[in-house]
This record gives C-alpha cells, structure tokens and sequence, in this order.
C-alpha cells in the first residue's frame, strides 16, 4: 500500500514539474520584443507630436528605440512588426496624458513609462509650459 501511494505522489511532483516547466516556456514571447504571441505591448501616438517609445529584444540585451509620429502606433500582436513595447517616454516638465482602458485617464511629468505585456497605451496629449 505505502508503494502505490509514493508511486502516486512521484506522478504527481512529476507532472506538476512538466506542467510549471512548460508555463515557463510558454511565457516567454512576449518578454522579448519579437512578439510571437499575444499578448504585447503596444503604444498609439494620438498626440500632433513625436513619441519615444523602448522595448528590449531580448532581456539581456540594451534597450531599443523608435519615434512614432503623430498617429502611428508600433507594437502588438496584431501589427506589423510584431513587437512588445515595454515603455514610452514623458517629456520633463510636461504633462502627459495616457490611457490603458477604456474610460481611464493617468498624468504624467516627465520620465519613462512602462507598458505591461497585456496594454495598450494611448497617450493622448503632451503639454508643455511656454
């Protein structure tokens, strides 16, 4: 009786390390910037300026950038090239406006803003003093 149950319990710790081995696996995509699956970051410039956004193509690797003109996005599984942006940046001394969610509305003032793998980030306007 106590070989079966320790038969038992050794199929299951080793069925449970297969399957947290293969969420492992399986969550990579979109730590990197080539985007294989969705979910990925995403940036949309609804703003009449430039935006600066970042993303890493591999964890180990430097940051890369890109500016995205006035009603360009970049970023997301559904577009071209597919890629998970990891943040955008707040001009200093200015206010930006952005949006994750429909409804919602966040400010910022200056430095990089991080997109989660799962958000779509709209920034909205960009407002400077002068």
């Amino acid at each position: 009786m106590t070989s079966r149950i320790g038969q038992r319990i050794a199929v299951f710790a080793t069925a449970t390390l297969v399957a947290t081995g293969l969420s492992v696996i399986t969550a990579g995509p979109a730590a990197a910037s080539g985007c294989s699956a969705p979910p990925c970051g995403r940036v949309e410039n609804k703003t009449g300026t430039y935006i600066r956004v970042r993303w890493k193509n591999d964890n180990s690797d430097p940051w890369s950038y890109a500016s995205l003109a006035p009603g360009q996005g970049m970023g997301g599984y559904w577009h071209r090239p597919k890629r998970d942006i990891d943040g955008f940046y707040a001009p200093k001394n200015c206010r930006t406006a952005y949006s994750v969610r429909a409804g919602s509305e966040y400010h910022v003032y200056g430095g990089w803003v991080k997109v989660s793998s799962n958000e779509t980030a709209k920034v909205l306007s960009v407002t400077c003093p002068g």
